[in-house]
């Protein structure tokens, strides 16, 4: 009699082969996981990209004032953005030498001598000014952006060290800044303050963690069985991830430099998730993919844990929806994970059962 075929598609196989093949299945998807997530955390960004912080940096006033002619700041403090229609705007460094330049119809270069050019590549201007970088020499524009629209960071903007300032607390203002422009002939400031801001309350994201695990643990208790209820649980974190990672991905310039991590991993977590809910996989893969998804999220996570604690958030999403999204992605990849491990591992080693595991 000819054996049915086994979860692989396979003719039926003794015990220790079985265990050989799920072995060797477990080791692909691991190292599948591995690489998509080495490949997506590795991938580089633009610049250094607005991050979580607890300093608040807004325009206080741009004197005179001038039609068209606006500014805003993004991430908190990271970045102002200058936005202008039909003007020649040039933007001065901090030697008062011409760094950016907004033509009238709207392109935007970058003066490559100009030292700022340098010391704006990140937050805290770690990177070095070459010898050529010379704020005395004539100007070489490189063309950065079109549509009278662009973003940098400007030191003048925001706090320069990572440590808080001395002998002030939440609630006080640690700087003033101007940023001088150069708007068809005339002398323009935009005058900008930053303030300290009180952190953020643990209450409603701790709380959404809580409610989060026991409803995760029960969930993949009652269907330990079922791989399709934990690959359910993971993928449904997934794509509350993606919405997240997707919303502060489109809430900053490109050229503040977004990390593709933001929203590519949780979009590939949804993908594999769906292909192994909808599709015809076995019990075993099933709960591979499960593994596979909770380690992206996971990854996800850790990346994003400084928005738990943060006052303010490069996201134009409620605060709180990021925080409280962020907590329970990550609980929920620690229980999908951890089912996913035990259920593969009871399936590698135990004696083949009367019947099939449910799928």
């Amino acid at each position: 009699m000819i054996a049915a075929p086994d979860e692989v598609g396979n003719t039926s196989r003794t015990p220790g082969t079985k265990v050989l093949a799920r072995r060797r299945h477990l080791t692909r998807l691991v190292w599948s996981t591995a690489l998509v997530t080495l490949v997506l955390g590795a991938s580089p960004a633009a610049a250094d990209p607005p991050r979580p912080t607890d300093y608040r940096s807004e325009i206080v006033a741009i004197s005179p004032s001038v039609p068209g002619l606006e500014a805003r700041i993004i991430g908190g403090d990271s970045f102002i953005e200058l936005t202008t229609s039909g003007h020649d705007v040039v933007v001065l460094g901090y030697d008062r030498e011409p760094y950016l330049h907004f033509d009238a119809d709207g392109t935007v270069r970058e003066n490559v001598r100009s030292p700022a050019r340098w010391l704006n590549l990140d937050r805290y201007s770690e990177s070095s000014v070459p010898p050529e970088a010379d704020a005395s020499a004539p100007p070489e524009w490189e063309p950065v952006g079109s549509g009278g629209r662009y973003a940098w960071h400007d030191h003048r903007t925001h706090w320069m060290v990572e440590v808080p300032p001395f002998g002030l607390g939440p609630g006080d203002q640690i700087l003033d800044g101007v940023i001088p422009l150069v708007v068809d002939g005339e002398a323009v400031e935009i005058s900008v303050r930053s303030v300290w801001m009180p952190g953020p309350s643990w209450v409603p994201w701790l709380l959404a963690a809580v409610v989060a695990a026991v409803a995760g643990a029960i969930v993949v208790a009652f269907g330990a069985r079922r791989p399709r209820v934990g690959l359910g649980l993971v993928t449904a974190a997934a794509a509350m991830a993606t919405i997240v990672g997707v919303w502060q991905t489109r809430s900053v310039p490109s050229e503040t430099g977004p990390p593709i991590t933001h929203w590519a991993l949780p979009v590939s977590a949804v993908v594999i998730g769906v292909a192994a809910l909808v599709g015809p996989w076995s019990a075993f893969t099933r709960r591979g993919a499960a593994l596979v998804v909770a380690v992206q999220l996971a990854v996800w996570t850790v990346l994003r844990l400084d928005v738990l604690d943060h006052a303010i958030l490069p996201t134009s999403a409620p605060f709180w929806l990021d925080r409280v999204v962020t907590a329970v992605t990550g609980v929920w990849a620690v229980i999908g994970a951890y089912a996913a491990i035990v259920a593969i591992v009871r399936s590698m080693y135990a004696a083949p059962a009367g019947g099939p595991t449910p799928a």
